[in-house]
């Protein structure tokens, strides 16, 4: 009886901590004003209608920006184009195609809700995911489950990562999803078509989503393939271990082997493509090893511990050697004990797939100051699950020796809560990314100016950078494009006999004789003045002086 308490307790305070941090995602949401030029990328690969690529020294309507990321009423869920418009680019398929199916569902309209609830329904899969996970890793001990998921839901990077309308919050539940699958497996040393069917789906899906998938599960199945073949608490022989390691690889290369046959692309993208070459350079150069473990580990520690991760280690440091120095008390090992690989496998395949995973990430990713936390994110999850469980053992080993079972709960509880408070502060301070709450006021500029002639001078091998203004810019009536590798005057008659001009210009070696070339094509005399920076250009506002009476 009082389990099952004990069970509904831990099931109604797991239920509330959800909902109040379904509450604070949303509460985020709500502040997201702009978007990352990335975001800008899904909308506009999801819902292509004619491609936003600027005609040099010609106007487009602003409302024709906007329509370039919104699903029009005749391309509703027009799939075969979306996988078409991936090939083009160097990302598979699988998370464009859920964005164009949610923005079908409001044609017309662009706006964030859709990749945020897309992400907002990851999140919440994820955390279940993440609290199942913990109760199998933990022995089923509630403590451990309450605080990875708290600790998971307050976490700015997790939900800086839901901010963002790109696939990395699917590429996570797919990693837990696979993870999960072989912890449950593993734990019940059941491996049949209940495992084998799901988790060809998982891998299948996660290659689809994102190429780094394949990087965790390189890790993940050499581990599993580790076990099957030299585990020995199931008394197989060495044939059937032999037969389940080729049943096991037949199932995950198959699943990739499909996944390559549905997107042939996906080859070119990895070795022949911008990415995939970038990646591959970054591996190989042993040069940049130091500094890029230096950054992504300081950006586990700010946004994933609450800029606790030194003091977390110590932690765990200090109960590890006192739980070892108790155990050398003891004379004799338990009759029939396990060896220390299949006593905590559950702990270590997910542990060796995760360390793999951030390892290479590490060395290939790009270095996009704290934005690079998106590449890490999809296995946040799983490091902040292993590092409360292990801290739960550990805690719980050290209690037994000395006696005080209740002890380990509030000494776990504790060193949680402190990880928390370090998530909270790093709320408090602005810590969520891809917020852009900044840009209310340059968009708010944009529509009290949008009769006011507006020109873009941008740089025609580098157009991508027009997508970071695109929120801003198609509040405008018009924009008037031109190619800064033409420096004559404009000549249009609405700019020559405008009084004022606004001018976004693109920061480069040839900014200042464009905005010249702009200042000649207007009648008279003329005074630029820079408003503001942008991320890529300027801002300026070029008036005429007072005519001649």
């Amino acid at each position: 009886m009082k389990r099952v308490i004990a069970g509904r307790t831990l099931f109604v305070t797991v239920g509330i901590l959800l909902l109040v941090q379904m509450a604070v995602a949303i509460f985020f949401c709500g502040k997201k004003t702009g978007f990352h030029y990335d975001e800008y990328y899904s909308y506009y690969s999801s819902n292509v209608t004619f491609g936003l690529a600027p005609a040099d020294r010609e106007w487009k309507a602003g409302e024709e920006i906007r329509r370039e990321f919104e699903v029009r009423a005749e391309e509703r869920f027009q799939f075969p184009t979306v996988v078409r418009m991936q090939t083009y680019d160097v990302h598979p398929p699988f998370y464009y195609l859920l964005l164009h199916a949610a923005c079908s569902l409001a044609p017309g309209v662009f706006s964030k809700w859709p990749g945020l609830i897309l992400n907002l329904l990851f999140f919440l899969m994820s955390w279940c995911l993440l609290a199942v996970l913990a109760w199998r890793l933990s022995g089923k001990r509630g403590v451990a489950v309450i605080g990875v998921c708290l600790l998971y839901g307050f976490n700015p990077a997790i939900l800086g990562g839901i901010m963002l309308a790109r696939m990395y919050m699917l590429l996570g539940l797919l990693v837990l999803f696979v993870t999960w699958l072989h912890v449950k497996a593993l734990e019940e040393r059941k491996r049949g078509l209940k495992f084998y069917i799901p988790l060809m789906a998982g891998v299948y899906l996660g290659f689809l989503t994102h190429y780094y998938f394949a990087v965790y599960l390189f890790f993940l199945a050499a581990a599993m393939e580790c076990y099957l073949l030299f585990e020995k608490a199931e008394g197989k022989s060495p044939g059937q271990k032999w037969k389940e390691c080729f049943g096991y690889g037949f199932a995950v290369t198959g699943a990739m082997a499909l996944a390559v046959v549905s997107y042939p692309a996906c080859l070119g993208h990895i070795f022949r493509g911008y990415r995939g070459t970038e990646a591959v350079g970054a591996f190989l150069d042993g040069s940049n090893t130091i500094g890029r473990v230096r950054f992504f580990a300081g950006l586990l520690n700010e946004y994933v511990f609450g800029s606790m991760l030194p003091l977390f280690l110590l932690v765990l440091l200090l109960l590890a050697l006192t739980v070892w120095m108790l155990s050398k008390k003891e004379t004799t090992e338990k009759a029939g004990e396990n060896s220390f690989a299949d006593r905590y496998r559950t702990i270590l395949l997910p542990a060796v797939a995760s360390a793999g995973y951030f390892a290479v990430v590490t060395k290939t990713a790009l270095l996009t100051a704290e934005e690079a936390n998106r590449y890490q994110m999809p296995v946040y999850g799983l490091i902040l699950l292993l590092s409360v469980v292990v801290l739960e053992r550990l805690a719980q080993r050290m209690c037994i020796y000395w006696k005080a079972d209740k002890a380990a709960a509030a000494l776990t509880g504790a060193v949680v809560l402190l990880l928390a408070a370090g998530e909270l502060f790093g709320l408090a301070q602005g810590k969520v990314l891809f917020l852009y709450e900044e840009d209310a006021e340059n968009i708010a500029f944009a529509d009290e100016n949008k009769s006011v002639p507006a020109i873009y001078l941008y740089n025609g091998n580098l157009t991508w950078m027009i997508w970071d203004d695109s929120l801003e810019l198609m509040q405008y009536d018009e924009i008037y494009f031109m190619n800064m590798a033409d420096l004559s005057p404009v000549s249009d008659e609405k700019i020559a006999t405008a009084d004022r001009v606004l001018v976004y210009a693109m920061r480069g070696e040839d900014s200042a004789e464009m905005l010249r070339a702009v200042q000649e094509g207007m009648a008279g005399n003329t005074e630029a003045t820079k408003l503001r920076e942008l991320l890529y250009c300027d801002l300026y506002e070029v008036n005429r002086e007072e005519r001649e009476k």
